[in-house]
């Protein structure tokens, strides 16, 4: 299943759902990359900031959504692709769908990890600070010139495999403390 940036645009829209289909992707990745399962529709409508249940064709958006970004984000061959504009847009709205993504997978990501922050790896914490630096660029309404084109090329790339690289990470897990670990710990 290919999804659609201007499908998802158009379907948030008609339901008065005011975050971006950038923004949305995001907090799913984010989400799964911290454990949530695909399936937890609730958990990302909340994410979303709504209360309530979702409607239905939300609901089996979102469902889609997550279950096509875990399907991606499993494949060795790194087929995961982040959901922003064609690259026929105006690159400052590229810009802007881009920090939205990872505004949200900031969002999804913290709102759904359930570990002490010191089980981060440390990979992991530097991706979020260059993801909240990317959401914090300032996107111009510039055409945007060649070598911006290619800086933003490189971003995009960045994030991408970067997401990739953080859900590989959770999915090794961490060894859940035990109160056995814990004395292990206690006597080394």
């Amino acid at each position: 299943m290919t999804v659609d940036f201007a499908k998802v645009t158009i379907m948030l829209a008609d339901n008065n759902i005011y975050n971006s289909a950038s923004e949305l992707h995001g907090i799913i990745c984010g989400a799964l990359s911290a454990g949530a399962e695909a399936e937890k529709v609730h958990l990302i409508w909340h994410l979303l900031g709504q209360s309530g249940k979702p409607s239905k064709i939300l609901s089996e958006l979102i469902e889609r959504l997550a279950l096509e970004s875990a399907r991606q984000l499993e494949d060795p061959g790194f087929s995961f692709q982040l959901l922003l504009p064609d690259d026929d847009t105006e690159l400052g709205l590229r810009l802007r769908a881009l920090g939205n993504w990872c505004e949200g997978y900031i969002s999804g990501f913290g709102g759904t990890y359930a570990k002490a922050d010191a089980s981060l790896q440390d990979e992991t914490r530097e991706v979020l600070k260059d993801f909240t630096a990317i959401a914090d660029l300032d996107s111009g309404d510039e055409e945007g010139n060649e070598r911006d084109e290619k800086d933003y090329m490189e971003v995009m790339e960045y994030v991408r495999v970067a997401a990739s690289t953080v859900y590989a990470q959770g999915q090794l897990g961490v060894k859940p403390a035990t109160s056995e670990n814990q004395e292990e710990k206690n006597w080394h």
